[in-house]
């Protein structure tokens, strides 16, 4: 309970931080590319969420609560299209409570009978190059391919090998999963406030899926990435762009 708690609070500092950050970081753009980067045609967005993660054919596990962070670049490209790539440096996954596995030492292995709970964490950097549409002046469509870099992969092992002893074990998987995930996203989207003047919000919700197995080695069925995420972004546009 606690450590959702915790979660919760990290993710709600994250939501309100990107308020305060939003002018720094258009106002930085813009003094790095010019005018040009803050116009319709072509502008950034702060995106910040939650995900909800989760692992295919983990039966035993649970979705995992993690924070999202990165920056969209949108360029129109018709009235109602637009390309959007998005770089994510921030995007953990994984599994809650997930089966016990052997980590290849037996005196380990020993210790982790019964664990009180096992987490597989996984962190990603994420590059979704998505097509936008834009269903009325307020509702939009999204959908595209991802890949994603692994950049760090864990399986921690809370266990009582003794009573009253609590051992906490965390285990580096990093060797054993691909260090490139391929998927698909698709995106509902929501124009919540106009952007202009460095103001504005777009809420979203999406799903992302991976396309192989993330797993080096398996015999069984796939283990492909799954979450659901929603979330702000908040787009800054200076002035309107050159029809």
């Amino acid at each position: 309970m606690r450590s959702k708690i915790r979660t919760c609070a990290l993710i709600l500092v994250l939501l309100v931080s990107s308020f305060q950050l939003l002018k720094g970081q258009a106002a930085l753009l813009v003094l790095i590319f010019g005018d040009k980067v803050a116009t319709e045609n072509f502008y950034f967005s702060l995106k910040v969420g939650v995900t909800y993660s989760m692992i295919t054919n983990v039966d035993e596990g649970k979705n995992r609560v993690s924070a999202n962070f990165g920056l969209v670049n949108n360029i129109r490209l018709t009235d109602r299209l637009y390309l959007t790539p998005e770089f994510l440096p921030l995007s953990p996954r994984g599994v809650k409570d997930v089966p016990i596995l052997t980590t290849g030492n037996p005196n380990l292995d020993d210790l982790l009978v019964n664990p009180s709970s096992t987490d597989r964490k996984l962190s990603y950097i994420d590059i979704p190059v998505l097509i936008r549409y834009h269903l009325t002046e307020r509702w939009m469509i999204s959908a595209g391919p991802q890949v994603s870099f692994l950049t760090g992969a864990t399986d921690i092992y809370r266990s009582e090998p003794l009573e009253g002893v609590e051992l906490l074990t965390e285990l580096d998987i990093k060797e054993a999963i691909k260090p490139v995930d391929m998927g698909g996203v698709i995106e509902v989207s929501y124009l919540f406030s106009k952007p202009m003047g460095g103001k504005g919000m777009v809420i979203y919700v999406r799903y992302n899926l991976g396309f192989i197995d993330m797993l080096k080695e398996n015999i069984g069925d796939p283990h492909r990435n799954s979450s659901f995420q929603f979330g702000a972004a908040f787009p800054f546009i200076e002035h309107a762009g050159d029809d």
